[in-house]
């Protein structure tokens, strides 16, 4: 696993400048892996996501797909949101039938993502103004 050391920027930061230079659907990704403010801090799941490319963290999308069915101790919501935030940086297909498991927050960061991918920087549902 890469960390950030003592001194750099908190992880977030670093994947958030990232994204910057990424697709929108990237930046809609890490965004709500940020917000979420639980995956991150998980271990397998760094380890899973963060690499370092050109001296700078990043996010391996295809390696955090392989091994987050791998993890264990994640709830249905944990994978729920993975499998979500994996389809949207990787426009791949997701199962809808786990929206349920969300949560409330999580379900709001999934939407807020969704509507940012259709050009909408207006709250999602659900999101308080």
């Amino acid at each position: 696993m890469i960390e950030p050391n003592a001194d750099s920027p908190p992880l977030a930061s670093l994947l958030t400048e990232w994204a910057q230079h990424r697709a929108p659907r990237e930046r809609a990704a890490v965004a709500a892996l940020v917000a979420d403010e639980e995956l991150l801090h998980r271990d397998e799941i760094r380890t899973a996501l963060i690499t370092k490319q050109d001296g700078h963290m990043a996010c391996d999308w295809a390696r955090l797909a392989r091994r987050h069915v791998l993890v264990p101790d994640l709830s249905a919501s944990d994978r729920a949101f993975l499998v979500l935030v994996l389809a949207i940086a990787q426009r791949t297909a997701a199962p809808l039938g786990q929206l349920d498991t969300l949560g409330e927050h999580r379900l709001t960061l999934v939407l807020r993502a969704l509507a940012h991918l259709g050009g909408s920087d207006t709250p999602a549902a659900g999101e308080r103004a």
